[in-house]
Formats: C-alpha cells, structure tokens, sequence
C-alpha cells in the first residue's frame, strides 16, 4: 500500500504584515502590445554581475558551510528542491567552488538506495534525518538541470553522467501514462489512488523539460512540456481562474479539481506556475495573465499572501517580497516590457522561500530580456501605427 501524499510538503510561510503597494505603476504608465518572448541567453552573465548582490546574501544567509541549503522557515530541514535551487544559483553566477559544495552534500546526504533520485527532505537534528525516503520530483528536475547547465559551462563529464542518471530515472519513476497524457508524478510513491491522480502544477519546470530534452533527447520529455500546458489551461479555478498549489485528476476521465486535503489555495505552490511558464518560454499562456491580472487589483490595501480558490477568501497578510518578484515578473511578461529595477532584492526576503523566488524571478526576467529602453518601445510602436 502506496502512503498517501506527505503534507508538509505542502509549504507554510510566516505571516507578514507589512502593506505592498499596486503592481500596475511599476510597468509604466503605458504599456506597448505585447511582445515576443524570445530567449536571450547571452544576457545571463551581464545579469549575474549585475545580481552578484544576491547570490551573495543567499549564501550569507541560507547556505551552511557544508553546502546544506537552509529552509529557515521550516525548522532548518533542507529539501532536494533547496539543493537544486542552490545549484541553479551557483552556476548562473559561476561560483564552482560552492557549486561542488553544494552537489557534495546532496549526494552524500540525499540520495536514495537503488536509483538516483534524492529524498525530499533532511532534518537537522534528528535521529534519523532523513525520515521520508520519497523523493520531490520538483527537486530532482533542479537538480538534473543545474548539472546540465553546469557541464554546459564547465564540462565537467561527471556533472552530465549524473544528471542523465537522474533524468532517466525521473522519466522511469515518476512519469505516469493516463490516456494520450504523460503526467509528472510529484514522487515515487504516495499520489495515485484507485480514483484519482494528485499531482502538483507547480513541479512542471519548462525551462528544466525544455533542457533535459536538449541533453537527453526522449519524446518524454516534450510529451511532460504538452501535458503541463494542457493542464495550466484546463484547470483553473475561482472567480480569478488561478492555478491551485495541488491538483486532483479523476483516473478515466472528469473534471480536475482541487486535491484535498490541501487548502483549494493559489498560494505557497501555484505562485511559481506563472514563473516557470515564463522563464520556460510560455509567457503568454492564459495562466499567466489570469495570475498578472490578479495580482495587478490596485484597489486592495496590499497585495494577499494567497486566495481561497473556493470561497474567494484572500489572506489577511501581505504576500512576501518572493510573490512580489514573481508577480512583477508576471505583469512584465503580459506587457512585453518592465523595468528590471522594480524587481526586489533578496536582502528583501524574510525566509529562505522568498529569497528562492526574488532570485529565480530576476533569472527568468534576464532570460527573455524584458527590458526595453525608450528607443526599441518607441520603435514598436512605430511599427504598430504602420500596421494599423
């Protein structure tokens, strides 16, 4: 018997109060059409100088000196899916030194017997630290990615025989056939059930697919993009048609719904389906504007931490400097343009989490150069007058 889905994977933030302003300002007063959102990955290392500050405060404040990324907000556990996210960090800024520090920890602590997945959480403390061999298929997907990027820019063979092992073992653990669809599957075990499928929406990393497939080629790979994109699209709830943390899929055929027994919240998950939308290249998916449009309600006193997707309840505290990232990310993404100086700092981040997010999001801004000076907005709305 398969144990059913472990809750804590299900994130808890501490409650901030502190207002935020509108997003709407922060664009511009006007907005050009939207844009294409073509990748420019000759931008990432101007970025990484440019958010040097960040990694910096990163590391200062949630990596330990043994290379454990600490989620602060969670009793200090460290989860496969901080480990991936400091890979990503360490090699977006180049920093191979913390990059292998971070990688030997993971191994040497994460890492299941008979393939090479990793177990989602470690606990400091504790008797047995690792007390959930599950695995978090959003944590080895970063960490499959990181060792692609990694031997993309260091070629280094042993970064790219580790990342194939995962890749192949993801594919062949955690991916589940239901009709024409390949779902992602958020673990081993523990997410199917005789009626029902959960899998979480937040887990499908586009840009991670889009880059495995390049390393590893394998049909998998654009079948799991297909089937995320269909997902995004369908299941969608509430007055605001927003993506929920978990979802429920009825086993032949019906209706997604949110899957219990989480909260029917976009919160502490759903926010990075609209991050990995646009950093993987689908910035114009109808997810994305429904998020950039909620997010954009000038007429609330700050901005709501998450929304009851059932009830239309929003939480009576602000949303975390992370959320703000992603959702100027997300408004950007929608006008085609912003102004990269919006964006917070991660000096700005209470938590390990939203630190993740503020970083992630300035990654994925530099990622489809969304930036625009006065002379190329001037030019595109020369272009659209001709047009019109």
């Amino acid at each position: 018997m398969q144990p059913p889905p472990v809750l804590p994977r299900a994130r808890q933030r501490p409650i901030t109060r502190r207002g935020m302003a509108g997003l709407g300002a922060s664009l511009g007063a006007t907005l050009p059409a939207a844009l294409p959102l073509a990748a420019r990955p000759a931008l990432a290392d101007v970025g990484a100088e440019r958010d040097r500050d960040n990694w910096q405060v990163f590391c200062g404040r949630w990596l330990d000196r043994s290379g454990r990324v600490i989620d602060s907000a969670n009793r200090g556990v460290s989860h496969s899916e901080g480990q991936g996210t400091g890979l990503i960090f360490a090699v977006r800024h180049g920093d191979r030194a913390t990059f292998e520090r971070i990688l030997a920890w993971t191994e040497g602590a994460l890492r299941r017997p008979g393939d090479a997945l990793h177990p989602w959480r470690w606990t400091p403390g504790a008797a047995i630290p690792v007390d959930d061999p599950n695995n978090a298929s959003d944590g080895d997907l970063l960490i499959a990615w990181a060792l692609v990027l990694a031997h993309d820019r260091w070629g280094e063979a042993a970064h790219r025989s580790l990342a194939e092992a995962i890749a192949r073992d993801l594919l062949r653990l955690c991916t589940l056939r239901q009709g024409a669809s390949l779902l992602l599957l958020p673990g081993v075990q523990g997410f199917t059930h005789p009626d029902r499928i959960v899998v979480n929406p937040s887990y499908w990393l586009f840009g991670a697919l889009r880059d495995l497939d390049r390393a590893f080629p394998d049909p998998a790979w654009g079948a799991l993009r297909d089937t995320g994109l269909s997902l995004m699209r369908q299941a969608r709830f509430g007055r605001w048609g927003l993506p929920p943390d978990w979802l429920s899929l009825p086993r032949g055929g019906g209706n997604p719904a949110p899957a219990p027994p989480w909260p029917p919240r976009f919160s502490w998950d759903a926010v990075r389906v609209p991050l990995h939308l646009v950093w993987g290249g689908h910035g114009r998916e109808p997810a994305v504007r429904a998020c950039a449009d909620f997010w954009a309600d000038a007429t609330r006193p700050f901005m709501p931490a998450w929304a009851d997707l059932r009830t239309g309840a929003l939480a009576p505290y602000a949303a975390t400097a992370g959320i703000l990232a992603v959702a100027q990310l997300t408004m950007a993404a929608q006008a085609g343009w912003g102004r990269h100086t919006a964006l917070p700092r991660v000096v700005a981040a209470r938590d390990y989490y939203a630190a993740k997010l503020v970083m992630m999001a300035h990654y994925a801004w530099d990622a489809h150069d969304l930036d625009m000076t006065e002379e190329p907005r001037m030019r595109q709305r020369q272009a659209q007058a001709r047009q019109g």
